[in-house]
C-alpha cells in the first residue's frame, strides 16, 4: 500500500477492513466523515475511529504496516493522516448512536456515522464549544445529503443552546 499517496477515504477503508479481518468492530466518526460526505470540500487530516478493543491489539495490527503508536493515535512516516481511536460509546450530544452507514466504494467498505448523525455531531460541537468551523462542516454535509427531519433531536439541552 502506498501510504504517501493514500486518500483519507482509502485510509479509512484500509483501517476498517484491516481491523475487521481481525474481528474488530470500529466506526468512523468526526471530521473524516465530513470529508467523505462533503466530497473533500472539508479536508480532515485525521481519521477517528471508535472501538471497544484495547489499543495494544490495534498497535500490533497497524504496526505490521509501519504505523507507530503515540498515545491513542497512530502515525506512519509516509502517511499524511493520523489515525485516532476515541473512546466509545458513540454519542451525539446526549444521544447514543447505534445505527451506522456502510460505505461501499472503490476503496472498499467502511462503517461510519450516517450523514444525519454527522451533521448532528458537528452541530453539537458548534453548540457546546462555539466551534464555528463545525457549523460550516455541518452545512457542507447537509447541502449534499438528504438529512433526516429528526435532526432537531440531537440531545442538546436548552441551556446548551442558550449559552451561545
Amino acid at each position: 500500500m502506498n501510504f504517501a499517496k493514500i486518500s483519507l477515504e482509502e485510509l479509512a477503508c484500509f483501517v476498517y477492513q484491516t481491523l475487521k479481518i481481525h474481528d474488530i468492530d470500529a466506526v468512523l466518526v468526526g471530521g473524516a466523515c465530513v470529508s467523505i460526505y462533503s466530497s473533500n470540500r472539508y479536508q480532515s487530516m485525521d481519521v477517528n475511529f471508535a472501538t471497544y478493543v484495547e489499543l495494544k491489539l490495534i498497535d500490533k495490527i497497524l504496526g505490521a504496516f509501519g504505523f507507530k503508536r503515540l498515545g491513542r493515535c497512530f502515525t506512519h512516516a509516509e502517511c499524511p493522516y493520523v489515525i485516532d481511536f476515541v473512546n466509545p460509546p458513540i454519542t451525539v450530544g446526549h444521544e447514543a448512536i447505534r445505527k451506522f452507514e456502510t460505505l461501499k466504494s472503490a476503496s472498499g467498505m467502511l462503517q461510519l456515522l450516517s450523514p444525519t448523525d454527522c451533521v448532528k455531531d458537528r452541530l453539537a460541537s458548534f453548540f457546546h464549544w462555539n466551534d464555528k468551523q463545525a457549523l460550516a462542516q455541518a452545512l457542507l454535509v447537509a447541502r449534499e445529503h438528504s438529512i433526516d427531519k429528526k435532526i432537531s433531536k440531537i440531545g442538546l439541552r436548552r441551556k446548551d443552546i442558550q449559552k451561545n
